[in-house]
């Protein structure tokens, strides 16, 4: 039986990211690590690591609703999961700007 954890962790101001797991024994079967920024009191996606579609995969979310679909170079789930969380504690805020001019455009 997988064991799920789920948490959130604030970046910087009007900029979370959600984090949401499931294990068995040591070893991730799924995972979602999403990036979302609070812009004029609504709060917007703007990239997503997950499992959906059986695959490790990055999702670039734009403001239109559209998505840019990555597979991620890793062997595993246990280390795309790690990969996910610190790219986006390394990156959020170049993905947030980018966000921000395409809801600008």
């Amino acid at each position: 039986m997988a064991q799920e954890t789920a948490f959130e962790a604030n970046l910087d101001d009007g900029v979370i990211v959600r984090v949401r797991f499931a294990r068995e024994r040591n070893r991730v079967v799924s995972f979602v690590v999403q990036l979302e920024r609070r812009i004029a009191e609504k709060w917007y996606p703007v990239i997503r690591y997950d499992t959906a579609h059986d695959f490790a995969h990055c999702d670039v979310l734009r403001p239109d609703g559209s998505q840019d679909k990555r597979p991620m170079p890793v062997s595993d789930y246990n280390e795309a999961l790690m990969y996910a969380q610190k790219d986006i504690t390394t990156n959020y805020r170049l993905y947030c700007t980018r966000f921000e001019e395409w809801l600008n455009e």
